[in-house]
Formats: C-alpha cells, sequence, structure tokens
C-alpha cells in the first residue's frame, strides 16, 4: 500500500499529537479485508461502501478505483472507495471522538494524488465532512445534489388486487436485457442516480448479472409493465434496485407488486435483511416503500461539484 502521512491535535483526554496515515490500496480483496472490523463495527454507514466493493470483487467496473484507509495508531478509522465516474463514498469508525482531522488526512491524500473528486457520498454527516473537505483541498465548491434515505424491510405486506404476475427477467434474452436497458436509462434520466449514460447499457445490465444482480419484470397480460433488481444476497443481506415504472403505466400498483416479488426473490437465495434507498423528497415512492413493510433506518447524501440538491 502506498501511504501518505499527516499530523493533526485530536482531541483526546490526555491531549497528545496523532498522526493519521492515509493508505492507497490496488487490490479489492486486501482492501475489503483491511477494513472489515470496521464495516463490521458500522454495517450501516458502510453499507455503500460494502455493496460497491463487493461488487468490483465480483466483477470489476471499467477503469482504476480509488481505495484508501486512514488510521492512527491504534486502527483504521476512515475507509473511502472511489469507482471511476462514481462519488467517492467513505464510511467513519462510530468510536473516534472528532473525525474532521481524519476526513481531512484523506482530502489531502487524494488532493496530493491528483486524484479529481467531482462527488461524494456516505451517512450524512459523513458526505457532509467530506465533502467540506474536498473543497476546502481543492478549492471548488461541492453542493448537496441528493437526499437518500435508507430503509430496512420488517415484515413483508404483500399488495393485493394489482393484475398481472412477475417473472425473472432472462439475462440471455436479448429483448429481456435491452427492456431493461432502456427502462434502466429512464431511472437514471429520472432520478439522477450514477453517472448520466448517452444511452441505454445492455452491457451494463450483463455486468450486473455477473456481480449477482437479479431482475424481476411484472407482466401484466403478458406485457412487461415494471421492473425491480437485487444486489446478490451477501451475509444474509440484500439490496433492492433499481425499481422502474414506465410513467405511462403508474399509478396501478405494478411499483409495489414488482418490488415485492423482488424482495421474495432475494429471500429466495437467502437474504434474512433486505433493504433500499429512496430519494428523500420522493413523496409517492417513499409511500410505497412503507406500505410495503419497509421501516426507515438512516439518511445519507451525495454531493457533486457545483451542482444543486436535486429536491
Amino acid at each position: 500500500m502506498a501511504r501518505f502521512s499527516t499530523q493533526f491535535w485530536a482531541e483526546y483526554p490526555t491531549q497528545f499529537l496523532v498522526e493519521f496515515s492515509t493508505e492507497f490500496c490496488a487490490d479489492a480483496e486486501v482492501f475489503a479485508a483491511a477494513i472489515e472490523p470496521l464495516t463490521s463495527a458500522d454495517p450501516v454507514g458502510a453499507t455503500i461502501v460494502s455493496s460497491v466493493l463487493a461488487q468490483q470483487i465480483a466483477a470489476p467496473y471499467p477503469g482504476t478505483p480509488l481505495m484508501a484507509t486512514v488510521r492512527d495508531d491504534e486502527r483504521i478509522r476512515v475507509a473511502a472507495l472511489r469507482i471511476p465516474s462514481y462519488p467517492m463514498t467513505a464510511v467513519i469508525d462510530p468510536e473516534i471522538a472528532d473525525p474532521t482531522r481524519a476526513i481531512d488526512a484523506l482530502a489531502a491524500a487524494v488532493t496530493a494524488r491528483s486524484s479529481p473528486i467531482t462527488g461524494v457520498s456516505g451517512r450524512t454527516r459523513t458526505a457532509e465532512l467530506l465533502a467540506g473537505a474536498c473543497s476546502a483541498r481543492s478549492g471548488q465548491a461541492m453542493v448537496r445534489h441528493m437526499t437518500l434515505l435508507f430503509y430496512r424491510l420488517e415484515d413483508l405486506v404483500e399488495p393485493v388486487g394489482v393484475p398481472g404476475s412477475p417473472r425473472p427477467a432472462n439475462i440471455d434474452d436479448r429483448a429481456d436485457v435491452e427492456l431493461l436497458a432502456d427502462w434502466f436509462f429512464a431511472f437514471r434520466l429520472e432520478t439522477g442516480t450514477g453517472p448520466m449514460p448517452t444511452g441505454p447499457e445492455p452491457d451494463a445490465v450483463r455486468r450486473g448479472a455477473a456481480r449477482g444482480e437479479v431482475f424481476t419484470i411484472w407482466c401484466d397480460d403478458d406485457q412487461p409493465v415494471a421492473a425491480a433488481g437485487h444486489g446478490a444476497v451477501r451475509r444474509g443481506r440484500a439490496r433492492i434496485a433499481p425499481v422502474f415504472t414506465p410513467e405511462n403505466l403508474r399509478q396501478r400498483g405494478y411499483g409495489s407488486a414488482v418490488t415485492a416479488a423482488a424482495v421474495r426473490s432475494a429471500q429466495r437465495r437467502g437474504a434474512t435483511e433486505v433493504t433500499l434507498f429512496t430519494d428523500a423528497y420522493h413523496v409517492a415512492s417513499n409511500s410505497v416503500y412503507r406500505r410495503l413493510g419497509f421501516a426507515f433506518v438512516d439518511e445519507f447524501a451525495e454531493f457533486h461539484l457545483g451542482e444543486a440538491d436535486s429536491s
């Protein structure tokens, strides 16, 4: 690992000088093993880091990821991950009294590597600290792009009276792959999540499947009307994403029905904990997920250079 060290005064009871060392890692599996104590200590705060890292290990994204840890003389205090074209996401040790200096050490090291950070994400407080530190180091303003609510399923409440039935998407069927690519492109355009592609990306759907993602299509009268995906089940956990219903087919319960079907798909594969993210300001989707039995857990945020909150 490459190391970048910065010294800061930390406010501990005995008032001593703490050296924060930022290390960069080139191997995703080595990085995952190194940060496991941190992600286990705060599985909610680490949920984005953990899921993206698992996807990177299963089927690497194009380009070279940035993987960094910040530690003091005791242990790793911050872990950060950035997939090219995506925001950098981070998790902070919940036991650190004041993470400000550790986050600034990360921002300093990333800046010194000439690694431009165009966005950050994480639990809201983490993202705010990281955005502020990166802005201070780069001299470029970073503002909130999106506020996200993190939900965990309690007991699934099955929607009733929705016409149609679910079927698994066939990743070997060109028509299914192109349909999902079209719909997920529309989802990106509508929600502003992730890097914006120039058009539908069938290969991205196939790469998702290679990472263990499973897609369900809801059909009414044999016609596809909605789709939902869930990630690979890891350590008994799975996340629902994305969920999409074409605009002209909304308000008929299809989105609720296909989400419930995706939950059942994840549970059949061993998931005992099912989660999802929503846009905090999208009232309709938040209402749908609460009716299905999802309960609010925590708030996350995403910041981009020079972009206003999408709300």
